[in-house]
């Protein structure tokens, strides 16, 4: 079991950072240490806890870091708080530290850091974020943004490197995030209140496998803490699945013996759950998940006045009225919008302008959520391949797009409680 910080670090001061890079220091700076010394530091700060978090202390990680210091001097790079980061990862921010306080940035286990003067990572040792890397942002309530943040990879990689993204949230403001990896399987991580993460962790296999390889997913948070999950499994078959509030999970159920080529899925205030696809015919069916765990079975969605709509990909949002808000990509590329009210009738489908006064808006990945105040928030890839966001309110206006210039491939967004909404973003 680790043991609490022997003494507790100072806060370490913000500093201008214009002379600093983030590359690690050149061998011999004066301000340097080796991996030996900086695990004396930690020795002392944390017991030589490199993962060390305890929730309301504001120092993190092996040389217990603080938030405000990690973000200056780029450790975000690597993870959102140092704790997420790997030992490497951590020393190399810290390296920037010494460089930019010196010695008293420890002040009492700095362990000859004034003395050492030795490269710990010599060479070139700063991953390189590429295209297919997941990143996070807020949309505050009173409609300012967070920086889009990398998140940090499975297994102590400084990217998590995905084909496909899901988000939620749950009652308690935390978020679930799923994510398919460059490896084809499914993994699942957590974003507390707080802003720090879990980890990814791999989800396990349908039927005792090992691991869910997944063509596509989704998350939603429920109205009791937990979260339930679709996915369509390597067969092209879909799957069920909830994890409980408690952390522990119920197991993948086969839903029927329909296949997707997508899938999305909303929660509902009286805890059914909405389900769309695209089938493989191309076309767009729904389905309804009661309380009970009993499905209403798939539905196909009426077109422009045809039986069925054609779509590439699709996404739905649940109401605080009960109503479901669908989007969808039609054969033509462009965004459309439907309602499926909660009487489980109909509004019919309607385009969605499109950025600037376009027509239509050509998208090739969109998301949408619904919000406490009955507006909902969408985000989407444009034909440009950066990320816009859009709102609908509840009075059926538009807010119109908005260009985040952040390069993107695919997108999810949730929206919390608290009238904000949280996006994960792999990067174009």
């Amino acid at each position: 079991m680790s043991r609490a910080p022997r003494r507790r670090a100072a806060a370490l001061t913000l500093t201008a950072l214009a002379a600093l890079t983030l590359s690690t220091v050149a061998t011999g700076s004066a301000q340097a240490a080796s991996v030996a010394t900086w695990d004396r530091v930690a020795q002392c700060e944390s017991s030589g806890n490199w993962s060390y978090y305890k929730a309301g202390w504001q120092f993190y990680g092996g040389l217990q870091i603080t938030k405000s210091t990690w973000e200056a001097f780029g450790g975000t790079q690597y993870a959102p708080l140092p704790h997420q980061a790997t030992k490497q990862q951590q020393i190399m921010t810290a390296e920037r530290i010494l460089a930019g306080q010196g010695t008293g940035a420890w002040p009492s286990c700095n362990a000859g850091l004034g003395s050492d003067h030795a490269d710990p990572y010599p060479g070139p040792t700063t991953p390189v974020s590429k295209a297919g890397d997941l990143y996070h942002a807020t949309r505050l309530a009173d409609g300012n943004w967070t920086s889009f943040s990398p998140l940090n990879g499975y297994g102590g990689a400084a990217f998590f490197n995905g084909t496909q993204d899901a988000i939620a949230a749950t009652p308690d403001g935390s978020t679930q995030t799923l994510a398919t990896g460059a490896d084809g399987n499914l993994y699942h991580t957590a974003r507390y209140t707080n802003g720090s993460w879990t980890g990814w962790a791999p989800v396990d296999g349908y039927a005792g496998a090992a691991r869910f390889a997944a063509q596509g997913e989704a998350i939603v948070g429920m109205s009791n803490g937990d979260s339930q999950l679709m996915a369509i499994g390597k067969d092209g078959k879909i799957y069920h699945n909830a994890r409980y509030a408690s952390g522990s999970w119920q197991g993948w159920a086969q839903v029927g013996d329909w296949g997707a080529q997508k899938i999305a899925a909303a929660s509902l205030p009286d805890g059914s759950m909405q389900v769309l696809i695209v089938g493989y015919d191309g076309n767009v069916y729904h389905n309804v998940r009661s309380v009970s765990g009993s499905w209403q079975g798939w539905n196909a969605v009426a077109g422009f006045g045809a039986d069925t709509f054609q779509a590439k990909d699709v996404a739905i949002a649940g109401l605080p009225n009960g109503d479901a808000q669908l989007l969808a990509s039609g054969s033509d590329g462009k965004l459309y919008h439907n309602i499926r009210l909660a009487s489980g009738s109909w509004q019919g489908w309607g385009a969605v302008d499109g950025f600037g006064g376009a027509a239509g808006f050509q998208a090739s990945s969109f998301a949408i959520s619904g919000m406490p105040s009955g507006d909902t928030q969408l985000i989407a890839v444009g034909n440009d391949g950066k990320v816009y966001h859009n709102a609908r309110y509840a009075s059926g206006t538009w807010q119109g797009w908005w260009n985040t210039a952040f390069a993107g491939q695919k997108v999810s967004i949730a929206g919390m409680s608290d009238g904000g909404a949280q996006m994960v973003v792999s990067r174009g």
